[in-house]
C-alpha cells in the first residue's frame, strides 16, 4: 500500500510539475486550479488501484506485448475520466471559491494541465507494479507445487510416505520390482528403473549399471579397471559396481 501511494505521488507531483508550464498565468488562483486537479488524481488513481490490480490479473501485459492494446485502451479511458472529474471540481470549486470561470475552462487547456500522457504513465506503472506483486506470490505457490510433484510416494508395513528425491542414496532392481535406498531406511516400488528414472532429475541422477541408479551427490569415490568397468564408494560407505556402458554418465559429474 505504502509503494503504491508513494508511485501515485511521483505522478502527481510530475503532472503537477508540467501543468504549471502550461498555466496561464502563475497567480494563486490558477495554482489553486493545478492543486485541484493534483489532489483529485491523488485520490482518483489511489481509489482506482484496486480495479487496477483486477485488470492486472485478469488482462495481464506480458513480455510478448499481449493485451497492451486493450490495457492501453483502458488506461486512456482512466486517464480522460480523471481529466473530467477533476476539470468538474475546478469548475465547481473555482465558481464557489474565487467566484470566476477557471481559467482552463475548454478541454484543450484540461488535457494540457492535467497530462495525459503523464496519467497514461501512472496507470501503466500500477499496472506493472500489481503484475510483479502477483508474480512474486505465485513463484513460491508453482515451486511448493514442483516439488509435491517430484515427490516419490511409498508404503512400508502399511504406512505411506513422501519422499524427497535428495533424500535418495541409489536404487537397485529386484526380480520385478526397484529397491530404494534412501536416508530413511529401504523402500520397495513396484516399477522398472527405467520408468523410475524417467520421473527424477536427470542431472542428479545417474544410471551406472542396468541394475542401479545412482544420486550423484552422495558418490564420494569412483574407481576404474583395466575393462572399463569399475566401483563406486559412496558417502554412506556402500559399494556399487559400474558398467562401462554408463560410463558416459559418470564424466558429466
Amino acid at each position: 500500500m505504502a509503494k503504491q501511494i508513494s508511485l501515485v505521488s511521483i505522478f502527481v507531483l510530475l503532472n503537477m510539475g508540467i501543468g504549471r508550464m502550461f498555466q496561464e498565468s502563475l497567480g494563486a488562483t490558477c495554482f489553486s486550479e493545478l492543486s485541484i486537479l493534483a489532489i483529485t488524481s491523488f485520490f482518483f488513481w489511489n481509489i482506482s488501484a484496486k480495479q487496477i490490480k483486477t485488470w492486472a490479473g485478469r488482462w495481464a501485459v506480458d513480455s510478448t506485448g499481449k493485451n497492451v492494446l486493450l490495457q492501453g485502451g483502458i488506461g486512456l479511458s482512466a486517464s480522460a475520466i480523471n481529466i473530467l472529474v477533476g476539470q468538474f471540481l475546478v469548475i465547481f470549486l473555482m465558481t464557489t471559491i474565487y467566484n470566476c470561470t477557471s481559467p482552463s475552462f475548454n478541454m484543450l487547456n484540461a488535457s494540457l494541465t492535467n497530462n495525459v500522457g503523464v496519467n497514461l504513465l501512472c496507470y501503466f506503472s500500477l499496472l506493472f507494479y500489481f503484475v510483479g506483486i502477483k508474480k512474486d506470490k505465485s513463484a513460491p505457490q508453482q515451486n511448493n507445487r514442483l516439488n509435491q510433484k517430484n515427490r516419490v510416494a511409498v508404503s512400508k508395513r502399511g504406512s505411506q510416505f513422501l519422499l524427497e528425491p535428495r533424500e535418495i542414496v541409489y536404487v537397485e532392481t529386484s526380480n520385478n520390482c526397484i529397491v530404494l535406498h534412501t536416508q530413511k531406511g529401504r523402500f520397495v516400488k513396484y516399477q522398472s528403473l527405467r520408468s523410475f528414472a524417467q520421473t527424477l532429475c536427470p542431472n542428479t541422477f545417474k544410471r551406472i549399471h542396468r541394475s542401479y541408479l545412482v544420486n550423484s551427490e552422495f558418490i564420494d569415490q569412483i574407481q576404474k579397471n583395466n575393462s572399463g568397468d569399475g566401483k563406486l564408494r559412496l558417502k554412506t560407505g556402500d559399494d556399487l559396481k559400474f558398467s562401462r556402458t554408463y560410463l558416459q554418465e559418470l564424466s558429466h559429474i
